[in-house]
């Protein structure tokens, strides 16, 4: 009996564990570009009934990068996990999704 066996844990269970990890935080991007598009729509929404010439309105660049960018950072985030999954450091993938998203969130 080696010392590994004896604690009973096997030698996959910390890359299993660390996959799954992994693959929560990508398809949590789903989720993250979900609010984003929400928070998109309802920077358009609060500016539908103001008709003054003052009006802040979303550009089109900054409505655009919300609406469309962050899905696709969430597709690439999956994207990429499915090569970086088993990977040691492959969680970072998704942790750099989640900050490309929040840096859209709150500016640079």
């Amino acid at each position: 009996m080696t010392a590994s066996n004896a604690t009973g844990t096997h030698p996959d269970q910390a890359p299993r564990a660390r996959m799954w990890v992994n693959w929560l935080l990508a398809l949590s991007t789903i989720l993250g570009a979900g609010v984003v598009q929400l928070f998109a729509m309802g920077a358009v929404m609060s500016t539908s009934s103001c008709s003054a010439a003052d009006c802040p309105k979303p550009s089109g660049f900054v409505y655009g990068l919300l609406t469309y960018g962050a899905p696709v950072v969430a597709v690439v985030a999956i994207g990429l996990s499915f090569s970086t999954a088993r990977l040691r450091h492959g969680f970072l993938v998704p942790l750099v999704a989640w900050r490309c998203r929040k840096a859209a969130w709150t500016g640079p």
